[in-house]
């Protein structure tokens, strides 16, 4: 790639750092790199397209993660409702119950949005 070829090792890691780090501070100690370095470096269109780039691998790695847990999660949702504790097997209904009717409405929203980005892609194909 391209962008990888114009990067310094030392640039590299700091991203890694940057990600990594909750704060630029915080990522130009652990990286041994000033923070005016840092930000000079941020002002880079090749450093800010390998940062946005680290860091929407880091995300979608992250979402991959909770997608996999969801049905763990509901699974274990679901066994609740079994519990010999009354209180814990209404609470695990109440959830269910609330989060199917959220993915319902969400569903619906969904549906509703495209009719209207149909019909204004339709009203503007006639102009």
């Amino acid at each position: 790639m391209e962008k990888e070829k114009k990067l310094t090792t030392r640039q590299l890691m700091t991203i890694s750092h940057l990600i990594n780090s909750s704060s630029i501070e915080e990522a130009s100690q652990s990286a041994r790199v000033s923070r005016t370095t840092i930000y000079k470096w941020l002002k880079d269109d090749c450093f800010n397209a390998e940062l946005k780039d680290q860091r929407d691998e880091m995300i979608q790695g992250a979402l991959d993660r909770l997608k996999w847990a969801i049905t763990k999660a509901t699974t274990e949702l679901i066994k609740l409702m079994d519990s010999t504790k009354e209180e814990t097997r209404r609470l695990a209904c109440k959830d269910i119950i609330e989060y199917a009717l959220r993915s319902i409405e969400l569903e619906d929203i969904e549906q509703r949005l495209n009719k209207v980005e149909r019909i204004i892609l339709e009203r503007k194909s006639y102009r």
